[in-house]
């Protein structure tokens, strides 16, 4: 090999590592762990399946770390497993469509965590309803009308949220179903 062509394998290199950290930091926005979005990252700008330890290699970190990242990308359906003929370690390989990958992964993890919070901001209004209607100082209700005023406005904005979420949804679908018709 010569020295140019070494030249251009190490620059080959130093690109590919800036894109997994460029693209790892991006996926860490969408509530994956650090080792999680650079497993992703790899995943999805290599060309093949990889296996465990191959993972494990090209991050430097334990084949244990790369199980529970790859657990973690199987439960969000970001990745999956995969099949190659004389192959007998798993496979796995990473859902290229970043919008059907990101829409799994994202809009999952705020719908629950709205759901949760509304859940809990309407037992505190149902709380302070009740607490107002014992209570029979005039600027203690006061007081308690206020809060249970900022309250329901935590409340509609979690339901502009959930609104904001379908409409994305939708989106993606339309994008989903744009992209099968087309192949």
């Amino acid at each position: 090999m010569t020295t140019n062509e070494n030249q251009i394998i190490n620059e080959f290199e130093e690109i590919k590592n800036e894109s997994i950290f460029t693209l790892s930091k991006l996926i860490n926005l969408y509530g994956l762990s650090l080792s999680e979005s650079r497993l992703y990252s790899i995943l999805f700008l290599e060309n093949s399946p990889m296996t465990l330890d191959e993972m494990s290699q090209s991050l430097g970190m334990s084949k244990t770390s790369m199980s529970t990242g790859v657990r973690s990308l199987l439960d969000t359906q970001m990745v999956e497993k995969t099949w190659k003929k004389g192959i007998r370690k798993d496979l796995y390989i990473v859902e290229e469509d970043l919008y059907k990958a990101f829409s799994n992964s994202f809009i999952d993890q705020w719908h629950s965590a709205i759901n949760h919070h509304m859940k809990t901001l309407k037992e505190i209004s149902n709380q302070l309803s009740d607490l107002s209607y014992k209570n029979s100082d005039l600027d203690l209700q006061k007081t308690i009308s206020q809060y249970s005023q900022k309250i329901n406005m935590i409340i509609d904005f979690y339901k502009w949220l959930l609104n904001t979420l379908k409409v994305l949804q939708e989106n993606i679908d339309d994008r989903l179903n744009i992209k099968n018709q087309d192949l």
